[in-house]
């Protein structure tokens, strides 16, 4: 009982850290949150606090982004034993914007500086909606980008990774100790206005367990979403392909590909997304990413 108590504190304490740090939108009339927000202490420069938009977007179809999501996934193969073949899969957190630097010389060019952080965790149908396992994330990114659709990042991402108390007592697996302490560079490109293909490359300078743990990661993918609404109405769509390989799994290839429909709030900067997933490869949660699975999921996201 008490580590589901530890469990349930864990999960609220993330959702009241995004409260906190998710940007506030004002109220105020007539007055645009860029002017509020955006200071120039010196002939060279301009900054704003707290920018709504991000100049580097996390990767569409990267289950682990920060964000807030719902999915339902039904498991098609499981490596993992003892687990169900119906889940839900619930994603809490977001990235924040602290500072945006751009030279006022050049307005389209500028510097980014964003936390983040979220909790991400399975929940086995066939068990009772039993916990399998959850990691948590948070990290700093260093974004850059032009108006010429290029955009570049450097970031530092933790993961912690944790079985279920319901777990561990219905199988007696013990915890791997996962962690992941990585920097990372990326690269991203967006042309026609609404194609955007990326690239990245990760480095993990301490993992938690030696023996299995590797250090590097590659990653890339191809998205595709349009200004235009379908049919002139509130909604968009959008498909995304993502490709992730792990040292630690033997460059095996984890292919993630997600389609659906957008509905965005611009008055808030949110975007929700509403859409269909496959995933072939390594389990999202780390203590289990020596094995692999392949399924099909419904999720709902809210961008934050």
């Amino acid at each position: 009982m008490r580590r589901k108590t530890d469990l349930a504190a864990k999960v609220i304490l993330i959702c009241i850290w995004m409260l906190i740090f998710t940007r506030p939108v004002s109220g105020e009339p007539g007055k645009p949150d860029e002017d509020r927000w955006t200071f120039t202490p010196g002939e060279s420069w301009r900054l704003s606090v707290a920018p709504p938009e991000r100049l580097y977007s996390p990767y569409l179809a990267d289950l682990r982004r920060p964000t807030m999501s719902m999915a339902y996934m039904h498991l098609t193969d499981s490596e993992i034993p003892d687990a169900g073949n119906d889940r839900f899969a619930f994603m809490l957190g977001g990235q924040y914007g602290l500072l945006r630097a751009s030279p006022r010389a050049f307005p389209g060019s500028a510097f980014q500086l964003d936390l983040y952080g979220s909790f991400y965790g399975q929940f086995d149908i066939d068990s009772s909606t039993d916990n399998i396992g959850w990691d948590g994330f948070y990290g700093a990114v260093l974004s850059r980008a032009n108006d010429s659709g290029f955009a570049a990042r450097l970031a530092l991402n933790h993961d912690s990774s944790h079985i279920g108390d319901e777990y561990i007592e219905e199988t007696g697996r013990l915890r791997l100790n996962y962690t992941r302490e990585e920097i990372a560079g990326g690269l991203s490109y967006h042309f026609k206005d609404r194609y955007r293909i990326y690239s990245e490359a990760a480095y993990a300078y301490h993992a938690g367990d030696n023996e299995f743990q590797e250090p590097w990661r590659v990653q890339g993918g191809l998205e595709y979403e349009p200004a235009e609404r379908l049919w002139g109405g509130p909604l968009g769509c959008f498909a995304a392909l993502d490709l992730t390989a792990y040292e630690e799994n033997d460059w095996d290839l984890d292919i993630t590909a997600h389609v659906g429909l957008t509905a965005p709030f611009e008055y808030a900067f949110r975007t929700a997304r509403m859409g269909l997933v496959y995933r072939k490869g390594r389990s999202l949660i780390g203590e289990f990413s020596m094995h692999r699975e392949e399924w099909w999921g419904l999720r709902l996201t809210m961008d934050l």
